[in-house]
C-alpha cells in the first residue's frame, strides 16, 4: 500500500472519531437524565391530632388518699375530727371534643379505709367510711393534642358510720358537693393516665345515738391517680 494510501485512510478514521464525539453531547440534551430517588419520595410530614379523638366513652379506676377535718354538734358538745386514710374508685364516662375544648360527664363509686378517733366527753368518738362517690361534669382545655387540663364539680354522696363511747353506732349518707380538678394523658389512642385534686364537702348530717341528738359535717380533700380506657 503506497503512503498516499495510508495517510488518506487515517485522516478519514480522525474525521469519524471527531464527528462522533461532537454528536455525543447533543444527543444527550435530547434526552432527560433520571432524578436521583431521593427526589421522588413524599414530604415527611408530621404526625396530627385526630380532630376528635378524646371524644367517646370511657371506663377506669383511682387509687389515692383522703383527709380532712370534720366537726361533730349536738348532746356531746362540739368537737373537730380528722379523717385520713386510703380510697380507690372505679368510674365511667364520656367526652365530647370541639376543637381545643373537652366536654363531659363522669360518675364514680368507691370505698376506701379513712377513719377518725377523738376523745369526747361522752366517751371517744369515731368515724369511717363505708363508700363513697359522686356525678360530675368535666371541663377541659387540650395544651397539647394528647394533655388535657380540666376542671370537674358535682354532687358527691357519702356512707359513714359514727360511734360516740359505748353507744351503738349508726351509719348514713350524707350528701353534699364536689369541686376539683386534674390532668390527663392520652398515652395511645385508648389508654389514658390521669392525676387529680378533689375536694369534698359534705354538709351537715344529723345522727342520734340511743338519745344523744349529734350533727356531723365532714369534709375532704383527696388526691388520686388513675387510668382509663377510652371505647
Amino acid at each position: 500500500m503506497s503512503s498516499l494510501g495510508k495517510f488518506t485512510r487515517l485522516g478519514a478514521a480522525a474525521v469519524l472519531l471527531a464527528l462522533t464525539a461532537a454528536t455525543a453531547p447533543a444527543a444527550d440534551l435530547g434526552r432527560s437524565r433520571p432524578r436521583p430517588p431521593e427526589d421522588f419520595a413524599p414530604p415527611i410530614e408530621p404526625p396530627r391530632a385526630e380532630p376528635d379523638g378524646w371524644t367517646g366513652f370511657y371506663l377506669g379506676g383511682t387509687l389515692g388518699t383522703m383527709w380532712g377535718p370534720g366537726v361533730a354538734s349536738g348532746d356531746i358538745g362540739t368537737y373537730t375530727f380528722d379523717q385520713d386514710g386510703r380510697v380507690g374508685t372505679a368510674f365511667a364516662g364520656y367526652n365530647f371534643q370541639v376543637g381545643r375544648s373537652v366536654l363531659g360527664l363522669e360518675f364514680d363509686v368507691g370505698t376506701g379505709n379513712v377513719t377518725s378517733s377523738t376523745a369526747t366527753g361522752q366517751g371517744i368518738l369515731r368515724s369511717e367510711l363505708n363508700s363513697l362517690g359522686s356525678m360530675r361534669a368535666r371541663a377541659g382545655f387540650l395544651v397539647a393534642p394528647a394533655l388535657l387540663l380540666y376542671g370537674t364539680a358535682g354532687v358527691a354522696w357519702s356512707n359513714m358510720d359514727f360511734t360516740v363511747g359505748n353507744f351503738n353506732t349508726v351509719s348514713d349518707t350524707l350528701w353534699g358537693y364536689q369541686v376539683g380538678t386534674g390532668a390527663e394523658f392520652m398515652v395511645s389512642r385508648h389508654i389514658g393516665l390521669r392525676l387529680e385534686y378533689i375536694y369534698t364537702d359534705l354538709g351537715k348530717q344529723p345522727f342520734g345515738h340511743n338519745g344523744l341528738n349529734n350533727g356531723y359535717d365532714p369534709e375532704s380533700h383527696t388526691v388520686r391517680a388513675g387510668i382509663s380506657v377510652k371505647f
